[in-house]
Formats: C-alpha cells, structure tokens, sequence
C-alpha cells in the first residue's frame, strides 16, 4: 500500500534514499525502547538498591518523577522543530527540514513509552514486589479498592480500555489515510508555499483528530491499569498534547488571524460534541481508493 504524501516526504529528505528513509524512524523507535527502559529502572531502583533507605521512601514518587523527565525531554525536541524553525532555515535553507525532523520524530517516539508506562503493572515488576506500601497501594486498581470483585474489577477495565484502545487506533489511521505522511511529519512547517488547504470534514468537529487520536491510546492505558499512577501519568500525558497544541496554534493565529481565533471558540481541540458524533464515525470509516 502506498502512503499518501510518501513521495513529497522523500522529496524533502535527499540525504535518505531508498530504504535509507526508514533509518530516522528506527533511530526514533530506539529511543523509545530506551526510554521505557529507563521508566521501568527507575520504578524498581529502590528493588535493586533496597539497602538505600531514601530510595525506599522516594519510591513511591519514582514513576511519576521518570513520566516527567521523559515528556520533558520529548517536549522540548519537539518544541526545538518549531522554535528552530526560521535560524535552520536561514542557514540550511531546504536542507533544514531534513536536519529537524529527525529529532521531531524522536521526540514523538518518546511519546510512545508514556503510554506504556501507564499500562504497566508497577507493583508486579521484577524482581521483587515494591518495598514501599504506598506504591503497592497506588499500583492498585481503584476498582479493587472500593470493593469490586476481582472478575467485576478486570472484566470492567478490558473492555473499557479495549473500545478506547481501539477508538484511539482508528482515529490515527484515518488521519495518515486522510491527510497523508507530509503533513503527519510537518513537512509543510518548513515548506509553507507547499501545502494546500485542508477543508476536509473532521475539522468542523475537532481541532487536531491526531492528537485526540494519541489522546484516546494514553486513555486506553489509564482505563486498563485504572490506578493512581496510570491517572497521573494520563494526566501528564495529556499536558504534552495541550502544551505542543498552544505551540502550534500560536503561529496558526499569526498566520491566519482573527479567523483562526473564531475557529479555536467555535471547534473543540480534543472532543467530539455529541451533535458532531455521526461525522466523526463518518471520518473513521475506512478510505477506498
């Protein structure tokens, strides 16, 4: 299959012929595996080091404190494609873009662990269970805790995370099929006399339907483990989307003024409006060529 905006990607990526263009997101795919391998070292480190007495009584905090170094250092990558955006192009010129993006995608990749993370069991990592109560207690589903039965409890959390699971999937994938890999990978960012407008449908319904898209996935991993640390990393999770939207939307409002701002009032970023609900299963039905 053919992505849509293949070809105006690679167009703007000379350097990376052929297969060669699947080195930037394999580069971006490791870092990820890194950094989820970093979350869970830090969640059991007090394990492993349980002779250090402040390791035990930080162990509570040490998920939520791994969470937040990550979507930092992934907010800030993706913060430098845009804030970057008019020195690379001043020096680089159109080789610009094939300098950033590399790093955009990482940074989107980092993205990736947070959901993990919140579908993770912290309580069950190896090798040994958590030497704090606390963290057992807010590993724990909140289910479980007002007294629902272990059946009740699992059964209610699998399906819950599942229809959101795959909501979340479907989204994504209308909005590659719909709006093609060059406007996913913000080619047009960098090569605004490009692009063309985008009138399609989903925009009367929602702002961004990638982002709700990611939204929905980080919601399926808070739905499954339904525990204090899945809440509170959906919690920073969902920050990032509301920090990178502020950052895009601040130059649409240059670029497009007052109308934008009108939109923004009238269109909902991250949520369907019941009204909308009909357009938007419209929108993820699948795309015949």
């Amino acid at each position: 299959m053919k992505l849509k905006g293949m070809e105006k990607l690679r167009e703007k990526l000379p350097d990376y012929p052929g297969r060669r263009i699947f080195l930037i997101p394999l580069e971006a795919f490791t870092a990820a595996i890194l950094a989820y391998a970093f979350l869970i070292f830090l969640d059991i480190l007090p394990r492993l080091f349980s002779d250090f007495s402040i390791l035990g009584t930080l162990e509570p905090i040490l998920p939520l404190v791994g969470t937040l170094i990550i979507a930092t250092i992934a907010l800030w990558l993706i913060g430098t494609v845009w804030s970057r955006r008019d020195y690379m192009k001043s020096r680089f010129g159109d080789l610009s873009y094939q300098m950033m993006i590399p790093r955009g995608l990482t940074g989107v990749a980092l993205i990736i662990p947070i959901v993990f993370h919140a579908f993770t069991s912290i309580r069950s990592l190896p090798p040994s269970p958590p030497i704090n109560d606390v963290t057992i207690e807010m590993s724990r589903s909140l289910l479980s805790i007002l007294g629902a039965n272990t059946i009740l409890d699992v059964g209610i959390r699998l399906v819950l995370s599942g229809f959101v699971l795959v909501l979340g999937l479907l989204v994504v994938r209308s909005a590659f099929l719909t709006f093609g890999v060059d406007y996913m990978t913000v080619v047009y960012l960098y090569f605004p006399e490009e692009s063309e407008l985008q009138e399609h449908e989903i925009y009367s319904v929602m702002r961004h339907p990638t982002y709700m898209g990611a939204v929905l996935l980080g919601a399926a991993g808070m739905l499954f483990r339904f525990s204090v640390y899945s809440i509170l990393i959906f919690v920073i999770f969902y920050l990032i989307f509301r920090i990178q939207i502020r950052r895009e939307e601040i130059e649409l409002i240059e670029r497009f003024g007052e109308g934008y701002r009108e939109y923004r009032q009238k269109v909902p970023a991250l949520h369907v409006r019941p009204k909308d609900f009909r357009k938007f299963f419209k929108f993820l039905k699948p795309i015949r060529s």
